[in-house]
């Protein structure tokens, strides 16, 4: 049993000295996981800022878009309006010889903002947003791995 025990010693030795070597490389990893997650908590919120950013721009493409279509269709009535001389018998407007009636309706597939373009807009700016997020990683990967 003695000699058992003196065979293991050595080896017994030897384990803990490899754990003891081992904490400062442990603490080491403790410390590049914790940097790593306040990177990841940074660019977290930094894709946050920009997804809000993103939203209030196309609140703001929205209103704009809105606003052209209500001022095209505020033209448009002007431009007919101004055909019209007062006089009911005399309005080109409703004489179909001159103008017909498609001409003084205002197509409202071409007037309107559609959704299939909007949803395009919204996908390409997804998609951007998707590579600079996936940029940014790559940068803060590599700087991380520069640290080391």
């Amino acid at each position: 049993m003695e000699l058992r025990i003196r065979d293991l010693e050595p080896e017994f030795f030897k384990i803990r000295t490899s754990q003891e070597d081992s904490k400062p490389e442990l603490e080491k990893y403790k410390q590049l996981y914790l940097e790593e997650s306040q990177v990841r908590k940074s660019l977290s919120d930094k894709l946050n800022k920009t997804n809000e950013k993103l939203a209030a721009v196309n609140a703001k493409l929205l209103v704009e878009k809105q606003n052209r279509y209500l001022l095209s269709s505020f033209t448009t009535r002007e431009v007919l309006e101004s055909l019209h001389d007062g006089n009911p018998n005399n309005s080109l407007v409703h004489n179909r010889n001159l103008i017909s009636r498609e001409t003084s309706m205002i197509p409202t597939s071409t007037s309107q903002p559609s959704n299939k373009s909007t949803e395009n807009f919204l996908f390409q700016t997804h998609q951007e947003l998707k590579r600079n997020e996936s940029r940014e990683l790559r940068e803060a990967a590599s700087e991380f791995v520069c640290v080391l």
